[in-house]
């Protein structure tokens, strides 16, 4: 057995990967460790609700290790729903009654008063019992309803002790808890909160919880003296916590802890905002996981939170991802169970559905820790750039250069956009949107203003890199665009299914498939006069105006978005995705459409001789002084822009408002420098390159496996804890986590162009590309594994001979036809749209 192991594992494999896999596997075991061992006891992050926290940049109150969010009036009438929640005691825990009250009607004016209150709705009932003595004969028959699954209150806050402090009377206080917890049936029997599972529709379930004992502000030396007897009172609730014999919101007092900002004036009473985050504690300790089967993403309330569990497509694929196919895989390696041709698509699917289920288990799961994103800091945001920036350079080097045509003749240099650049552009340009997301940062405009003008690019070398494969390689079958297909929208539309999201989240997705289509549409109708340079021009035009026409014209998205929802139950929002996404930008593919065409043109023209009429004679003898020029005048413009910008745009929708028209200028003289001097043409850093080759898999995946929530949160191992900043604290996350978030990519990236080359091979060899005159192959390559030539893999039907009933049933299973191959996965992605919970 262990001869033929090592038979079946071939050395590159562990070679190669043996770095990789040790730090993957025990950056998982030590976060599994932390989740299932140290945490044990509180798995759902409801202790940390109740125990921990700290304000961060004054009025930012965040829970370790989770998030938690603000209860407006929909969220807390759909948590009660026709139940009461009851809050008792003195007049510092009427505050915390008469904030709910007021999120609930803002038209309440709280006033404090010493006696019972009730506010109802059609949806919620709130009440409050004003028992300073916490004896009262309401809140008791209140705790003995606790049990009835009627009348039961769903929540119950018992807060109070001034009265007890001001008489001294430590004794009564105890005799008082003792009544609560004998008559709430609470003592020996009682599961804290945290250590109980969470229900699927309740949650924790009725709760009944306590306010720490309310202490107020000093700065005087002998504070510990005059504060006795407010601490011998939180002395014996923490008794009785440890006895379990009660829930003790110690977070409650950590609010006000030394915070002299916090109360209003020399009071006991404190601030609106400490009294809105009690509330919220109180709101998302009880109602988190009972609302996260009833909302849809994002869900971002992790604190005694959970998520829908998982749908029958959901199981099925983490079967799939988690159990069948490694075990699978597993035996390949050990038995030949495999033809030689198949064992590395059986491996690229293992791999894919394996890193998908590891960010189902990083984003839909408590083994990592999903935190709230801090807003911007301006420091952080330029420490993160400045470390993108000195990585990039300090992995400069040259690039590998085409090999002369002839033995003898000079080393040519890299051509106009060549691969290595263009992934070097996609490259930087991805790790500053990942930073802008991560650090808020729509707040700086300039930097703002810089991410409209990378997603710009993105779409202009769609446009260009599109244009150049196809008017060069000629190549407008269906095999082509069932590629591209794939390679964009794999990822994304299996997110879309197990992460329970919507495809237009990873919305660059979409929108490089919908432009992807445009530029196909425009030059497939009449490719046969592609050859002519005017109407070639005028299909852009017209292809410009049609788009433009769809865009503006009232209802039309909308309508043909909703005949898609109809028929096929999609979920898709028309205004975000045309309105803005594609408006915005509506016309810089087309110029880069335009850009390939004077491209091929030039480099036609100036490469032979063939071409000898006017314009191509003249534009040879001027190109020498032309070439500088043009980058005189690229520099110029690229400086202009910014100063037009800085002047003139005051404000993102100004921007908004100019983007289509503007954003141009600094693309084309970005290009134009870039590849000014054959020098620059040579050499690019190679750690932007690598990023650039799964930027679409950069953009998709930091939603799950880097940022968190579904962008709505940042993701952290839990293995350090600090004052949350970046700076102090979480960089030593981003330091494990950055290199999880990148392998992860580039496993996804590589499984995704093996499962589309497996998807769109044919049984038998045919010509890539019609006989005729092509010119050079594509320099740029827009997206890994499609644009490159690929060589068509013999199928093992020829050298396995096979009886004539499996090859119909395989043939049934996966079709020999890519466009029945098409068909058959529409048809499965229409099923499980309609049948999708």
């Amino acid at each position: 057995m262990k001869a033929r192991w090592r038979t079946f594992v071939p050395t590159s494999f562990v070679s190669a990967r043996h770095g990789t896999g040790l730090f993957l596997v025990a950056l998982l075991l030590a976060v599994s460790c932390r989740h299932f061992i140290i945490d044990g006891d509180d798995p759902s992050k409801c202790k940390a609700l109740i125990n921990g926290g700290q304000w961060y940049a004054q009025h930012t109150w965040l829970t370790p290790g989770c998030v938690s969010t603000h209860y407006g009036s929909r969220e807390i009438n759909d948590c009660i729903d026709k139940r009461r929640i009851i809050i008792a005691g003195d007049l510092t825990i009427q505050s915390t009654y008469w904030d709910m009250v007021r999120t609930l009607d803002g038209d309440i004016v709280p006033a404090l008063t010493e006696t019972d209150l009730r506010y109802t709705n059609d949806r919620a009932t709130v009440e409050y019992l004003w028992d300073p003595f916490l004896n009262s004969t309401g809140l008791y028959e209140s705790l003995a309803a606790y049990h009835d699954a009627e009348d039961a209150p769903m929540l119950i806050l018992i807060g109070g002790g001034q009265w007890h402090v001001a008489n001294h009377a430590t004794d009564e206080f105890a005799s008082a808890l003792n009544g609560i917890v004998s008559t709430a049936r609470l003592g020996g029997g009682h599961s804290e909160v945290g250590a109980r599972a969470l229900t699927k529709h309740d949650g924790p379930g009725d709760l009944v919880l306590f306010a720490p004992v309310q202490e107020p502000y000093s700065a005087s030396s002998d504070a510990a003296t005059e504060f006795a007897g407010y601490r011998d009172l939180n002395d014996h609730l923490r008794w009785l916590a440890d006895e379990k014999a009660i829930d003790v919101l110690w977070s409650f007092g950590r609010m006000t802890a030394a915070r002299k900002d916090q109360f209003i004036d020399d009071s006991i009473y404190v601030h609106d905002e400490v009294l809105r985050q009690r509330s919220d504690i109180l709101l998302n300790l009880r109602c988190n996981a009972k609302l996260a089967t009833t909302r849809s993403f994002p869900n971002v309330r992790t604190c005694c939170g959970a998520w829908a569990g998982p749908n029958w497509i959901q199981s099925s694929f983490l079967i799939l991802g988690l159990g069948f196919l490694p075990v699978i895989v597993l035996l390949g390696y050990m038995w030949p169970l495999f033809a030689p041709d198949n064992r590395p698509v059986i491996r690229a699917f293992c791999a894919f559905t394996s890193t998908v289920s590891l960010m189902y288990i990083t984003d839909r799961t408590h083994i990592f820790e999903q935190v709230q994103r801090l807003p911007l800091v301006p420091s952080n945001l330029r420490n993160m750039i400045i470390v993108v920036i000195l990585v990039g350079a300090l992995t400069m080097q040259g690039s590998k250069l085409p090999k002369p045509s002839t033995p003898g003749q000079k080393q040519p240099d890299q051509p106009f956009l060549p691969r290595d650049q263009t992934e070097e552009w996609k490259g930087w340009m991805q790790a500053l949107i990942v930073i802008y997301h991560y650090n808020m940062a729509w707040s700086a405009d300039w930097f703002w203003e810089i991410i409209r003008l990378t997603v710009a690019s993105y779409l202009f070398l769609t446009g260009f890199g599109h244009t150049v494969y196809f008017l060069q390689k000629k190549d407008y079958s269906f095999k082509r665009v069932a590629a591209v297909m794939i390679r964009t929208n794999l990822l994304p539309c299996t997110l879309a299914y197990v992460m329970r999201t919507r495809w237009l989240l990873y919305y660059y997705m979409p929108l490089s498939t919908f432009w992807f289509l445009v530029v196909y549409a425009t030059l497939a109708v009449g490719r046969r006069h592609n050859e002519h340079t005017l109407f070639l021009v005028a299909k852009i035009v017209t292809s410009a105006a049609l788009v433009r026409t769809f865009l503006n014209t009232r209802d039309l998205p909308e309508t043909v978005v909703r005949l898609f929802a109809l028929t096929c139950n999609i979920s898709f929002d028309a205004g975000a995705f045309f309105h803005l996404r594609v408006k915005s930008d509506q016309y810089i593919v087309y110029l880069g459409m335009l850009a390939a065409m004077f491209y091929i043109w030039s480099k036609d023209v100036l490469s032979s001789d063939r071409h000898q009429d006017a314009l191509s004679r003249h534009f040879r003898r001027i190109f020498p002084s032309l070439k500088h020029t043009v980058i005189a005048a690229a520099l110029i413009a690229f400086i202009y822009f910014w100063y037009w910008v800085y002047n003139q745009i005051h404000s993102q929708a100004d921007f908004v408002q100019w983007q289509p028209y503007i954003t141009f200028v600094p693309i084309l003289a970005f290009t134009v420098l870039r590849n000014a001097h054959p020098y620059l043409r040579n050499v690019h850093s190679l750690a932007f390159a690598w990023l650039g080759r799964y930027s679409g898999e950069m953009y998709v995946m930091q939603d799950h496996l880097w940022l968190a929530g579904d962008q709505e949160a940042v993701l952290r191992t839990g293995l350090f804890h600090g004052d949350e900043s970046v700076s102090r604290d979480r960089w030593r996350d981003l330091l494990l986590i950055t290199p999880l978030y990148l392998i992860a990519c580039s496993i996804i990236g590589n499984a995704t162009v093996t499962i589309m080359t497996w998807s769109v091979r044919q049984p038998t060899p045919v010509p890539n590309h019609p006989v005729g005159r092509t010119l050079d192959g594509v320099e740029m390559r827009l997206l890994p594994g499609v644009d490159a030539d690929e060589e068509e893999e013999s199928s093992s039907e020829k050298s396995v001979p096979r009886v004539n009933h499996w090859k119909r049933l395989r043939r049934l299973l996966w079709p020999t036809k890519i466009r029945d191959r098409a068909i058959m996965v529409l048809a499965l992605m229409w099923f499980l749209n309609m049948t999708y919970t």
